[in-house]
């Protein structure tokens, strides 16, 4: 038996609760050794660096800001067309990628050629 899809209604509260989440704070992506890009918001900028909350458990990280990547609001998670990001650098692609993998929703424009 197939699971439940939520209701538009759910489904459009969802987008504007992650909304307004991420419209609270600056939120960057930041490079990290092992996982590529983490997700984070900046809390403090002092001269050229920053101090960084990662969205995953809490740390924080000091590091200059020019490291930083900044992030697209979640309405462009899963875009159809990487072009139309906000923020166009590599860590928002590769979280884009990240995000349409699972669903095989990777997608390029040479498909359906013959």
């Amino acid at each position: 038996m197939p699971a439940p899809r939520p209701s538009q209604s759910a489904e459009a509260a969802r987008a504007a609760a992650l909304q307004a989440e991420f419209n609270e704070k600056k939120w960057v992506w930041v490079p990290d050794d092992k996982e590529g890009y983490l997700a984070g918001w900046v809390v403090r900028e002092e001269d050229d660096v920053g101090e960084i909350v990662l969205a995953a458990g809490g740390e924080i990280r000091r590091m200059p800001l020019y490291l930083l990547s900044k992030m697209n609001p979640p309405k462009f998670d899963r875009v159809d067309d990487i072009a139309d990001l906000t923020f166009l650098n590599e860590a928002s692609v590769v979280h884009n990628l990240r995000l349409r993998e699972p669903s095989a929703y990777i997608r390029n424009r040479r498909e359906g050629l013959g």
